[in-house]
């Protein structure tokens, strides 16, 4: 069966998208979400925290 150049340009143009949507899923978002590392720092600050609190409460108790 034969179509014409029109047609077959429109199927290699849906082609050629969608084989472009499909790298852009396989690769993932260009830039990654800035939101992690700043949440692993808050982690990281929250836990000193808790380890100076702990020691300042095992002063306290020491001096009783």
């Amino acid at each position: 069966m034969r179509i014409g150049a029109a047609a077959a340009s429109g199927v290699l143009h849906r082609n050629a998208a969608a084989l472009s949507a499909a790298r852009r899923r396989v690769r993932g978002p260009r830039h990654p979400e800035s939101g992690v590392p700043v949440l692993d720092l808050v982690y990281v600050a929250v836990i000193i925290a808790t380890f100076a609190l702990v020691g300042l409460i095992a002063k306290g108790v020491e001096k009783l």
